[in-house]
């Protein structure tokens, strides 16, 4: 089976910038492709958008609002997928066996102040999963 090109997700731990890939092949190529490249980060107090490989757009207007805090921090559920496995796992297996789906999550905080009245100030977090779940090990 072919390993999966998307499944790469940036950074392991929490920041102010975040990256991942999908398809956006009519016909899949197996390869990631400058436009399948994604992300977002916080620059300069704007949060901006990578849309393909090096291309970044601003998000957010610095003249109305000025992001103080952009912060992305990612978290892994592991699946054991034993019962897809023909043969047992030895005893003191190493941690490659059995087979594991990894659901992956981003929690996600964003911080604004307006530019025009320093009072405004607002915050939200939100949680999102990556639809994109990576798979670690395989069967013995």
């Amino acid at each position: 089976m072919a390993a999966n090109p998307y499944t790469a997700l940036s950074p392991s731990t929490s920041t102010d910038a975040v990256s991942f890939r999908y398809s956006r092949d009519a016909i899949e190529n197996n390869a990631v492709d400058a436009n399948e490249q994604f992300g977002f980060r916080l620059r300069r107090n704007v949060i901006e958008m990578q849309l393909g490989s090096g291309n970044w757009q601003a998000l957010t207007d610095a003249n109305m609002l000025s992001i103080s805090t952009f912060s992305v921090t990612p978290t892994v559920q592991e699946i054991p997928l034993t019962n897809l496995c023909a043969l047992a796992c030895p005893a003191g297996s190493s941690s490659r066996c059995p087979p594991r789906q990894l659901v992956r999550s981003l929690a996600v905080l964003i911080t604004g102040r307006s530019t025009t009245n320093a009072s405004v100030v607002r915050s939200v977090r939100v949680a999102v999963r990556v639809r994109n779940d990576a798979l670690s090990g395989s069967c013995a």
